[in-house]
């Protein structure tokens, strides 16, 4: 979303925060490892968050706080912190589906149908 910074580490915990309105934070939690990656879908309705063990989190941000839509296992790979490959999720221009790279290194195509 334009108006919001994420920042992701190998802490647990994932903060986004408005910057127009840097009191604004929202966070997510429910992962188990740390974040390698975090993006939002363009319109700034869905967030994913790629974790080291392999965990997708797809998160809704349509109310004031996220709510966990779904935790995928077994699509991305497992990777370390500081590995240069990556496990980011590539969002579709009208936000309906992402692409992954997963651990087969096929690609994978998932939708967020509502």
């Amino acid at each position: 979303m334009a108006n919001e910074l994420r920042a992701a580490a190998s802490e647990l915990t994932v903060k986004i925060v408005n910057i127009e309105d840097m009191t604004k934070v929202k966070y997510l939690r429910e992962q188990a490892k740390g974040t390698k990656h975090v993006t939002f879908d363009p319109s700034g309705r869905y967030v994913t968050v790629s974790c080291t063990d392999g965990m997708l989190y797809i998160y809704s941000m349509l109310s004031d706080e996220p709510e966990l839509v779904r935790k995928v296992d077994g699509v991305i790979r497992r990777l370390e912190p500081e590995d240069e490959a990556t496990s980011q999720i590539v969002w579709h221009p009208d936000g309906t589906a992402f692409a992954s790279a997963e651990a087969t290194r096929d690609i994978a195509i998932f939708s967020v149908g509502e």
